[in-house]
């Protein structure tokens, strides 16, 4: 091709991408070329980076690891899923430019299941590590389940082919450098194309795939601002959970199609029946939690009393005939108890069961003095 990796990509932007991936969804990555240099890298895991590449043995593993990886790519694969000799789990998946493999992505130092402690303790006596740190290392590596990775090479599929995309604008910039001014224009304008699919691989980074609502880390990340907010300015703030009601018995009586179509009427509704500066994520599989700024108690209520009744009043079709739904609503306002996230979280949470316990249907806020009253 007779251009240099880092003429293809740009590294800063690349890094950048990473490192957003990392903080969002908690998951490493790396970026080679085919000499095996790392490029990029965000998030790595502790027992690699403090143990595993710097002792001479089990560094020696990490790059028959890595080569084999490589080598199944180069006869034509589009991703492999690979342990590594020193116990962890690697995914690759290749990168092309014009065509040409060039490089490779990686993301890994995970887990599909929890670990053999033991193994891992005979491992550090063979290396010769300090067997605490080393097991408090491990201790810290993911564990992700068939879900999880799915979505994982979903996003690294799409990755790759993007940063294949971009190495290729900068080839054919190369290339086209001395032609006419239309031309260039041409090439700015898929330049910009890229830069929309940049955007649109962050908000799946951070977005529900079947709600269109935020991730539970997204929201993570956005409640941590308001509440600096809230500690420097004092802004109020509070927020909401938001379960529905039995919705393992919907699943179970009409099928998970149409329990995924009641979970996206449920955050349609919450869209439409909140404002816009109000942050609206799924955070687990019937739940739902909502970060509203600059709000009280009291009207806050209000509002999700009448969004509860208009969820109650829809009428879905299903398998075993039309049914209704209901949800159990937590609300949960910013005070000086709160000396945290977790804090405000919990708060929210108790009320939504609490809602529940007094027959579900209804919005509850948060009272200290109520729930320590509550068997």
């Amino acid at each position: 091709m007779g251009y240099a990796f880092t003429e293809l990509f740009d590294i800063p932007q690349l890094t950048e991408l990473c490192e957003s991936f990392t903080r969002t969804n908690g998951v490493v990555t790396a970026l080679l070329d085919l000499d095996g240099k790392v490029h990029v890298q965000s998030g790595w895991q502790d027992i690699c980076t403090k143990f595993h590449r710097v002792n001479p043995v089990s560094s020696k593993r990490c790059t028959e690891s890595d080569t084999a990886l490589a080598n199944r790519l180069a006869e034509g694969e589009t991703y492999n899923v690979y342990q590594c000799k020193n116990g962890l789990v690697d995914i690759a998946v290749p990168i092309y430019v014009d065509n040409q493999h060039v490089a490779n992505f990686f993301t890994g130092q995970f887990l599909f299941k929890k670990p053999d402690n033991d193994d891992f303790k005979q491992q550090a006596n063979e290396l010769g590590f300090e067997l605490i740190p080393y097991i408090d290392a491990l201790n810290q590596v993911p564990i992700f389940d068939e879900q999880k990775i799915k979505t994982i090479m979903a996003f690294l599929v799409q990755l790759a082919e993007f940063v294949g995309e971009m190495g290729k604008a900068k080839l054919d910039i190369s290339r086209l450098r001395e032609l006419d001014q239309q031309r260039i224009k041409d090439l700015k304008a898929k330049n910009e194309e890229l830069e929309a699919a940049k955007k649109q691989l962050e908000k799946l980074a951070s977005e529900d795939p079947l709600t269109g609502a935020y991730n539970r880390r997204k929201f993570g990340d956005l409640l941590t601002q308001e509440y600096y907010r809230y500690q420097r300015y004092g802004s109020p703030m509070c927020v909401a959970i938001i379960d529905v009601d039995l919705f393992k018995s919907i699943n179970d009586s009409h099928g998970h199609e149409v329990g995924d179509s009641v979970l996206r009427c449920v955050a349609e509704h919450l869209k439409s029946g909140l404002r816009q500066s109000d942050v609206i994520a799924r955070i687990g599989g019937d739940e739902f939690a909502v970060l509203l700024p600059e709000s009280s108690g009291e009207n806050i209520i209000g509002t999700f009393t009448k969004v509860s009744a208009e969820l109650a009043a829809l009428e879905f079709d299903g398998d075993e005939g039309p049914f209704t739904i209901s949800c159990s609503i937590g609300v949960a306002c910013i005070d000086h108890r709160c000396q945290s996230t977790n804090d405000i979280m919990r708060h929210a949470d108790q009320a939504m069961y609490r809602a529940k316990n007094a027959g579900r249907n209804q919005t509850v806020l948060y009272d200290a003095e109520q729930m320590a009253s509550t068997p």
